[in-house]
Order: structure tokens, then C-alpha cells, then sequence
């Protein structure tokens, strides 16, 4: 699904975010990313999603070279990668059901086919209740859950959650881990998700990829224990 062969960035500036990184992650696999600032996190979503192609080396997501891909091409690309961000990024004037249905009515799909995605999304997400709802009137864990569901409304092959609970609390961060990991096993999505929460890695045990310097310096297939800072 992922791979990346001989990947390495060099920013304008002269910083090197990612040096010289082979990765593979399979169709339906869940992968924690983890490292310090400026260990090359972000810069990977960024090679993932498009926004920045690599300065070396191929970045290949279910066959296609993202950094090949023609400028017009790179929102067609899009619409397989979900993104998921810590900061909720919904459209306050719309309602929940809104703003899921959003991300199908940007492709193109037919009314009758949205009503009956987003009414699936609401179910999986566990929002069927709060449909009508804006978000301003939604608890920070269920803007997140609008969030997800909107990233998965056109069933993306790959989901990308970057830090999607760094502003919930202990209780609400183990209820979106355990969305994450039912859309992982009932929508067979691939998901990447970008972590400091050290409690999450260690409980929730995955595939753990950890980057330092722009370098992989661990790759532990089972889940292992990342220090608390």
C-alpha cells in the first residue's frame, strides 16, 4: 500500500527532514509514527498526501508515484488519502451531517449515494444523534469523531491521523483510538497515525515506526514502549 524507497528531503533552507528512508506498510495495517520535533514526522504526511514531493527517492501509494504526479492530478490523488488533524478543521456553519456530506459533494457524488454514506459514517462514528448538530455544540471528542467521519467518507484507502488526540483528555483519547481501530478493521482502511501520547502507544499496542533526525531508527512490528517524556 506505502512504500518508500531511498526517500530523502532537503528543504530550501538546507534542512534535511528525511534521509535516505525505506518503509513498507501493508493494505489494512495500522502503524504509530513517533519521534521529536523536527524528526521528520510532518514531512512524511506531506510526502504522503502530495503537498511536498521528496528531493530523492520514490514515495508509492497503491502504485501511484505521488512525486511524479502533475500538479492537477494531486487532488484526484487526494480523494484516497483521508487526513485526520488535532485542531478538528470543521466548517463551523455547517451541521454535522454537513460537513461530512462535504467531502463527497467536492467529488462529485450523487445525492442519493451521500445521504446514504454519511447516515453510515454517523452510525460507524457513533453521531447518528447528533446529525443536526453545528459543531460549536459538539464536546472536543465529538468534533473529532465529525472529523474522522468526514476523512473517511470516501472511504479512503489510507487514513492519516496526525496527533488526533493531542487536545482530548485520557478518556476521550482511548475512544478515538477505539474508532480508529474499528474503521481500520470494518473499512480495511490503512492507517498512519502520528503520536506523542506515549500512554496510547504502550497500551494500545501496534506496529511502531520511530523517527529521529530524518533517520528510522526503530521499527517494532509489535508495539513496543515509548519513553514519557
Amino acid at each position: 500500500m506505502i512504500v518508500l524507497e531511498n526517500v530523502s528531503k532537503e528543504y530550501k533552507n538546507g534542512v534535511h527532514a528525511l534521509r535516505n528512508v525505506n518503509l513498507t506498510i501493508e493494505d489494512a495495517e495500522f502503524v504509530y509514527v513517533i519521534g521529536p520535533t523536527g524528526s521528520g514526522k510532518s514531512t512524511l504526511i506531506k510526502l504522503l498526501d502530495g503537498e511536498e514531493i521528496p528531493s530523492s527517492g520514490r514515495v508509492l501509494v497503491d502504485d501511484v508515484d505521488v512525486g511524479k504526479l502533475k500538479h492537477a492530478k494531486v487532488p484526484i490523488y487526494r480523494r484516497n488519502i483521508g487526513v485526520v488533524f488535532q485542531d478538528f478543521r470543521l466548517l463551523p456553519s455547517m451541521t454535522v451531517f454537513e460537513n461530512i456530506a462535504f467531502a463527497m459533494e467536492c467529488v462529485g457524488e450523487s445525492k442519493v449515494n451521500i445521504r446514504k454514506r454519511v447516515r453510515e459514517v454517523l452510525e460507524l462514528v457513533s453521531l447518528s444523534d447528533k446529525a443536526k448538530a453545528f459543531p460549536s455544540e459538539l464536546s472536543g471528542g465529538q468534533q473529532q469523531r465529525a472529523t474522522i467521519g468526514r476523512a473517511i467518507a470516501n472511504r479512503p484507502k489510507v487514513l492519516i491521523a496526525d496527533e488526533p488526540t493531542g487536545n482530548l483528555d485520557p478518556e476521550k483519547s482511548i475512544e478515538i483510538m477505539e474508532l480508529l481501530e474499528r474503521i481500520n478493521e470494518e473499512e480495511h482502511t490503512t492507517i498512519l497515525m502520528v503520536t506523542h501520547d506515549s500512554t496510547i502507544v504502550n497500551k494500545l499496542k501496534k506496529r511502531t515506526i520511530a523517527l529521529e533526525e530524518g533517520y528510522i531508527v526503530a521499527d517494532i512490528m509489535k508495539g513496543g514502549y515509548l519513553q514519557h517524556d
